[in-house]
């Protein structure tokens, strides 16, 4: 790991003892350096997961890339630094139950007998610093307050075989539990401002089911190349500061300052232009993805 031109990218000088306090100066550092984006999908690239190509795309081509990309280069860091991260994946809740799948990538970090979610890979509402994995957590974040929670056996299986919850609470464990991390929306809440519950969206789920190298391969693959992936139908660029955070998807501009999400769309024939002036992005004349695949 090429760890000093990785801390000369984001910022961060002086001793990095592997604390709490050094997890959340790195993970905020992360977010506020790279952007979040399926740029090279886009354009017809492939995604690699090998070290030698996040450290070029990254540092020395001052790129941003998606979840798996972005955990997979923050781990080594960590690593490299003396912490123990410890990679799992989990399911973005978008869409129908059945649809959802292990296409996000976060990480596990114990320090000193406390447990953190590291995720510097969920693009503009992602986590800007990391939170104590502990069930009830609440943490507000750059104008958006996040909720871990945990669930008990998985819901579909609860749903369709109930004696599986029963043999779980009988054996005394849960290993089907889940951890579910949800934000209260800023566009929701205005419109639901008397029940904050209502207002509360879920992000994702995941269990402590620790990932190899190769189950990341297997997601990333999917989530790169699957002509159902959300990465290959809209195009997006994301960028996040403690100040506030920018979202482009699709013909969608969503900027989130002060706890107000503003929305403007934008006209196809602008999109790189946006592109070009918010976030430093040159896209190609031609074709995206997205558009091909549309047709």
């Amino acid at each position: 790991m090429r760890l000093h031109d990785y801390l000369r990218r984001v910022g961060i000088e002086g001793g990095l003892p592997p604390t709490a306090d050094t997890l959340r100066r790195l993970h905020l550092a992360h977010r506020e350096a790279f952007l979040f984006d399926n740029v090279a999908i886009q354009t017809g690239g492939t995604i690699s997961m090998a070290l030698d190509a996040l450290e070029r795309k990254f540092i020395d081509e001052g790129r941003g890339g998606y979840c798996f990309e972005h955990n997979t280069l923050f781990g080594s860091v960590l690593g490299d630094l003396g912490f123990e991260p410890v990679t799992l994946l989990g399911r973005v809740r978008r869409g129908p139950p059945e649809r959802w799948a292990r296409t996000h990538m976060v990480l596990k970090v114990p320090i000193d007998g406390e447990v953190w979610l590291a995720d510097v890979g969920f693009g503009g509402v992602g986590l800007m610093e990391p939170i104590p994995l502990r069930d009830g957590t609440v943490a507000e974040q750059a104008g958006i307050t996040y909720l871990l929670r945990r669930e008990g056996p998985a819901r579909r299986e609860r749903q369709s075989r109930p004696e599986l919850g029963r043999q779980a609470a009988e054996a005394g464990h849960d290993s089907s539990a889940l951890w579910v991390l949800a934000m209260r929306d800023p566009a929701q809440t205005l419109q639901h401002q008397h029940d904050s519950a209502t207002a509360m969206t879920d992000l994702y789920e995941f269990s402590e089911d620790p990932q190899t190298a190769g189950d990341v391969e297997v997601a990333n693959h999917f989530t790169s190349t699957h002509p159902d992936s959300v990465f290959r139908r809209t195009l997006t660029i994301q960028r996040s500061t403690r100040d506030g955070r920018i979202i482009l998807r699709g013909d969608t501009l969503t900027r989130y300052t002060d706890g107000r999400a503003i929305e403007e769309p934008i006209a196809r024939e602008h999109v790189r232009e946006v592109a070009r002036e918010l976030f430093g992005v040159e896209l190609p004349d031609g074709p995206l993805v997205a558009d091909r695949e549309a047709t």
